[in-house]
C-alpha cells in the first residue's frame, strides 16, 4: 500500500515503522524541522534535551517495550527522583507518603482522608466509572475539603484555570492510577528513540519529509477507492492510497475544510509554554516542583538535572518552568525575553538567592495544542478514526482516553490503528 502520515510525533513515527516493516511505501510528512512533535528536542552541551520536560513510568509498557525493540533497552533507566510542592511561601517535600501525610496544613483527619482518596483511586482498575463527574467535587467529598484546597485545587487552577470546576475525575484518576514513583530516561535524550524510528524507516524505504506544513487533505466524494491528495505549503501535492493523520482535531479539521459545526471541532485544547534555562547552579532541592500559590503565572519548576547529573550538559543545570495556558493568554503571546523577565521574580520567590546572572542560556517553546480539557463531556465529543474520507484516518491525542497525552499511550494508539487497518 501506498500509505502517508502526516506528523513525526511518536504517533506518526511509530505508525510509520509499523507499516514500513510489514512492506508498505511510506510516506511520513512533518511540519517542523525536527522529529517528535511535542517530544521535540533541542541542545544542550551537544546534548539532546527535550523542549518540554519528558520522563515515562514503569507503567508505560508500550514505550517501554518500543524501546526494547529499537535496541535501546539498555540506555533506558529509572530513577527515583524528589518531589516538592511551593505553598504558603516554603518549600514543602511531598516525595514519599510519609511526606505527604505530614504536609503541615494537614490534620490526623486530613491525612488520613487524603491518603485514603488516594489510595482508592490506585485500587479502581476502570477510571471510566468516574466519567460523569467533575475531579473537584469528588475530591471535596473524598479527600476532604482542606486537602482538595491546599493540593489538587490549585494544581487543578493552576493548570485548566476558569475550566478547572469542570475537569473529569476520570481524567484525574488516570494521572493518580497510572503513575509510579520511579521515573524512566533515557541515555541521550527521547530523541535517540525517534531517530532510531526514522532511520529504521528510511533504511527500509520509507521517506520522512520535514517542513510539510499540511494545507488541505481532500478526496473525491463521488468515488470511495480515489486517493487522498494532501497538499503542503511548499506547493508539493502527494496521492495516498491511505493516510493516518496525527495532528490535533483542530488543524485536521482546518485542513479537511470541515464545517464549523462539524463533531471533529467540538474538543477544546490548551496550549503550552515551556522554557529551558541553562543555569550555572541548582535552583531547587527537587527535580520536580508543582507551584501551589494562585498567584504564580506558572505552574511546574522541573530541575531536570537533579534526576540527570549535570556532567551530561556540559556541568549546566538544567531548569524547565512549564505552563498550559489559553492561547489568547499573556503567557502565550508575551515575547519570550519579556515573558522570562517578568516570571524571573517569581523564581526568586521560590529561590530567594536566585540572580539572572546564573542564566548561562535559555530556550523558549510553545505549541497551540498540547492538552485536551477533558470535561464529563469529553467521551461523547472523542471522535472516531474514520473521517468523512474513505482513505483518510485520525489517530490524535484527543483519541486517548482517560489518560491523555504520553509517549506510552501515543505509540500504543498508533499499534492499534496500525493492526485495525492490517497495515502491520
Amino acid at each position: 500500500m501506498n500509505l502517508g502520515i502526516i506528523g513525526a510525533g511518536a504517533t506518526g513515527l511509530t505508525a510509520a515503522w509499523d507499516a514500513v516493516r510489514a512492506g508498505h511505501q511510506v510516506t511520513l510528512l512533518e511540519a517542523a524541522a525536527e522529529l517528535g512533535g511535542l517530544a521535540a528536542s533541542l541542545e544542550v552541551g551537544g546534548v539532546p534535551l527535550e523542549r518540554y520536560y519528558h520522563h515515562i513510568f514503569r507503567s508505560d509498557k508500550a514505550m517501554i517495550a518500543l524501546i526494547e525493540e529499537l535496541g535501546l533497552g539498555d540506555a533506558l533507566r529509572f530513577h527515583r527522583p524528589t518531589t516538592g510542592i511551593y505553598r504558603g511561601g516554603r518549600l514543602i517535600d511531598f516525595t514519599t507518603p510519609f511526606d505527604m501525610l505530614r504536609f503541615p496544613e494537614f490534620s490526623p483527619v486530613d491525612a488520613v482522608r487524603f491518603a485514603g482518596s488516594s489510595a482508592l483511586l490506585k485500587a479502581v482498575r476502570n477510571g471510566e466509572r468516574f466519567n460523569d463527574l467533575t475531579a473537584l467535587a469528588w475530591l471535596r467529598r473524598w479527600a476532604g475539603k482542606k486537602a482538595t484546597a491546599a493540593i489538587w485545587e490549585p494544581l487543578l487552577r493552576g493548570k485548566f484555570g476558569d475550566r478547572a470546576e469542570r475537569v473529569s475525575m476520570a481524567w484525574l484518576w488516570a494521572r493518580i492510577h497510572c503513575r509510579t514513583f520511579e521515573l524512566g530516561y533515557v541515555d541521550g535524550g527521547f530523541e535517540r528513540v525517534y531517530a532510531a524510528l526514522r532511520d529504521g524507516i528510511e533504511e527500509r524505504g520509507g521517506k520522512v519529509e520535514f517542513g510539510k506544513a499540511v494545507e488541505s487533505i481532500r478526496q473525491s466524494v463521488d468515488d470511495a477507492a480515489a486517493p487522498a491528495v494532501v497538499t503542503c505549503a511548499d506547493g508539493s501535492t502527494y496521492e495516498f492510497e491511505r493516510l493516518i493523520v496525527t495532528t490535533p482535531q483542530p488543524a485536521f479539521a482546518k485542513a479537511a475544510g470541515l464545517p464549523a459545526d462539524h463533531a471533529v471541532w467540538k474538543n477544546q485544547y490548551l496550549g503550552a509554554t515551556c522554557f529551558v534555562l541553562e543555569l550555572d547552579r541548582s535552583v531547587i532541592p527537587y527535580y520536580w516542583l508543582n507551584i501551589n500559590e494562585p498567584d504564580f503565572p506558572f505552574l511546574a519548576v522541573v530541575e531536570h538535572t537533579k534526576m540527570i547529573d549535570p556532567s551530561v550538559y556540559g556541568g549546566r543545570h538544567i531548569l524547565y518552568v512549564g505552563n498550559y495556558v489559553e492561547r489568547e493568554d499573556w503567557r502565550f503571546t508575551t515575547e519570550p525575553a519579556e515573558l522570562l523577565a517578568r516570571f524571573t521574580p517569581y523564581l526568586r520567590r521560590v529561590n530567594p538567592d536566585f540572580d539572572e546572572s546564573w542564566i548561562k542560556d535559555w530556550h523558549f517553546s510553545k505549541a497551540g495544542f498540547a492538552q485536551p480539557v477533558v470535561t464529563p463531556e469529553y467521551r461523547a465529543l472523542i471522535p472516531p478514526h474514520e473521517t468523512p474520507m474513505s482513505r483518510v484516518t485520525l489517530v490524535t491525542m484527543a483519541q486517548i482516553y482517560p489518560q491523555d497525552r504520553g509517549q506510552s499511550y501515543s505509540v500504543a494508539l498508533a499499534r492499534e490503528v496500525t493492526a485495525s487497518l492490517g497495515l502491520r
